[in-house]
């Protein structure tokens, strides 16, 4: 029989009954003849406990202590891990537990947000081949210098299908509480629908865009090493139904998009009258850089008199320190002054379909037009078209789009 990785999220292991319910599906996985390893996220809110515990004594704690917040945070998985293996042994089969530095899974030196370099599966192997159920903290791993460090946001997904990757498992299913990746968020657009198979590059542009099913990290090592991920709901019985991430099935030709995603919380930065020079695009993004503000999107356009207009999309929470940086940057290079535009919403059509397809940009702006929705700023990749619009029409032309290219009907 085959290898499979599983995991669960806080969610899925929120109380004792869920836990049970996890230990129940994974003994019923092993009396088939599975070998399995489970990957467990730290229950319910634990996370955010300890976080508000650490900033009652350390207001700036994550950034003047990351590695003491690395050390009290894994304690939330570590929690999981030994409660689920515990309902295991309880339900009749064997199981151990190991934190991520036991483990094996090895990662670079940056606190809070590390990136996984290596994953040694060595000990997971033997465990496997004594017949155990081996029991992994998501999360977290150990770096070459024996300290603990956690993996950020998706950090539990992006441990599963590492493994996934590292064991040459069949496939790492996700379970979590909903049942699959769907055309939209079903919580902003009530005729979206569960997508049945959609490639890794869709997944990526959408979990990017906002789509909070699957982090694009975890997707990512997923492409690389070719493991099938499932995502599936946990709250219901049964392994049927959810969403396949993989690679593209062959067949008819594709449909123009295969989903929109939407986030807001952005803000657009326009620096004005900059020298048409190489240098100028290389100091905005150096000087960023240096600053620690992630460059979302970025475009440059000169005016007939010569001079350069670049155009920067941030996170909100970063346009503070990009503001002052590219006023910075405007003075040193000459430039005239730096506009900024708060309270925006990124949304993103995604598709495999709609490369080399004539009339997706064409549909998308007259269908915005038509209901009075302005587009801030525009940008295309092979599979995904990216518009920035006002936050408050965010939902409303999310749910045009949505309707617009057909999304809702019956696949």
């Amino acid at each position: 029989m085959a290898l499979i990785v599983q995991k669960y999220g806080g969610t899925s292991v929120g109380d004792p009954e869920r836990i049970r319910r996890v230990a129940e599906r994974v003994c019923r996985f092993r009396r088939e003849g599975h070998d399995m390893v489970v990957v467990v996220s730290a229950m319910g809110d634990t996370t955010d406990e300890l976080v508000a515990l650490a900033e009652s004594v350390s207001a700036a704690a994550g950034k003047r202590h990351p590695r003491e917040m690395d050390m009290l945070l894994t304690a939330g998985e570590r929690i999981s891990m030994a409660l689920v293996a515990m309902a295991i042994r309880e339900a009749g089969q064997e199981a151990i537990s190991f934190t991520g530095s036991q483990a094996a899974i090895i990662t670079d030196s940056t606190h809070t947000g590390a990136r996984i370099e290596e994953v040694r599966a060595g000990r997971v192997r033997e465990e496997l081949n004594r017949g155990q159920v081996v029991i992994v903290a998501g999360f977290q791993g150990v770096s070459r210098t024996h300290e603990v460090t956690t993996l950020g946001r998706g950090g539990s997904d992006t441990t599963a299908v590492a493994l996934a990757a590292a064991l040459n498992a069949e496939r790492c299913d996700i379970f979590t509480d909903v049942d699959g990746v769907y055309t939209a968020d079903p919580r902003k657009v009530p005729t979206a629908r569960r997508i049945e198979h959609v490639t890794y590059e869709e997944m990526i542009e959408l979990a990017v865009a906002g789509a909070q099913v699957m982090h694009p990290r975890a997707v990512e090592i997923g492409a690389r090493y070719g493991v099938p991920i499932r995502v599936l709901s946990s709250l219901v019985d049964g392994e049927d139904g959810g969403t396949l991430i993989a690679g593209k099935e062959r067949g008819m030709e594709d449909p123009a998009l295969t989903g929109v995603a939407s986030e807001k919380g952005w803000a657009q930065l326009v620096l004005r009258g900059l020298p048409p020079e190489m240098r100028t695009m290389t100091t905005v993004l150096s000087r960023l850089t240096e600053a620690g503000v992630s460059v979302d999107l970025l475009t440059q356009v000169d005016r007939a008199d010569g001079r350069r207009l670049v155009q920067i999309t941030v996170a909100e929470d970063e346009v503070e320190e990009a503001e002052r940086t590219c006023e910075a940057v405007v003075r040193e290079l000459g430039g005239e002054r730096v506009d900024v535009q708060h309270g925006l919403a990124r949304l993103a059509l995604v598709g495999s379909g709609m490369h080399k397809r004539p009339g997706v940009f064409a549909q998308a702006f007259e269908t915005l037009r038509r209901e009075g929705v302005d587009v801030h700023s525009v940008s295309a990749a092979s599979t995904s078209i990216i518009l920035m619009v006002a936050a408050e029409d965010e939902a409303r032309a999310l749910t045009m789009l949505h309707d617009a290219f057909g999304l809702g009907a019956a696949a």
